[in-house]
């Protein structure tokens, strides 16, 4: 499993951070991101919902997705 943190990064710059990484992944393989910043956290879902991405765990301040 990928992890990113993404703490201290607002919205764009945080799905961007996502973004380079789940470029390299393999299909089902999964990414633990860690973020502080509530528009962060509603960009990268936007993200993955637009995109088709797989939302397996949405915490408090942890989001684990899968491409």
């Amino acid at each position: 499993m990928k992890e990113i943190d993404v703490t201290g990064l607002q919205c764009t710059q945080a799905v961007m951070a996502v973004l380079r990484e789940i470029v390299s992944m393999q299909e089902s393989e999964e990414m633990q991101i860690t973020y502080e910043e509530p528009n962060a956290r509603r960009d990268v879902l936007a993200m993955v919902k637009r995109r088709k991405y797989n939302l397996i765990k949405d915490e408090e301040k942890l989001l684990i997705i899968s491409k």
